[in-house]
Parts: C-alpha cells; sequence; structure tokens
C-alpha cells in the first residue's frame, strides 16, 4: 500500500496575512513615519 500523496494547499493563510498587512500599512505609512519621526 502506497502512502496517500499530501495534496498541495496553494491558498496559504501567511501569505495573506501579510498581503492584508501591506495593503492597511500603505496608506498609512505617512502616519507612522510622521510618528516616529515626531517621537523618537
Amino acid at each position: 500500500m502506497q502512502k496517500p500523496s499530501e495534496s498541495y494547499d496553494p491558498f496559504n493563510w501567511t501569505y495573506f496575512l501579510a498581503a492584508v498587512g501591506v495593503l492597511v500599512t500603505i496608506p498609512l505609512l505617512h502616519v507612522i513615519l510622521g510618528w516616529f519621526t515626531f517621537y523618537l
């Protein structure tokens, strides 16, 4: 008997969460950089 081959899932939650994080961060970059400039 052969071992059943593992099906490869092309959807990865890590990539999804990274993409959501980037899409949320890009419009707020000026706010984040301004905060760092003001407080550091």
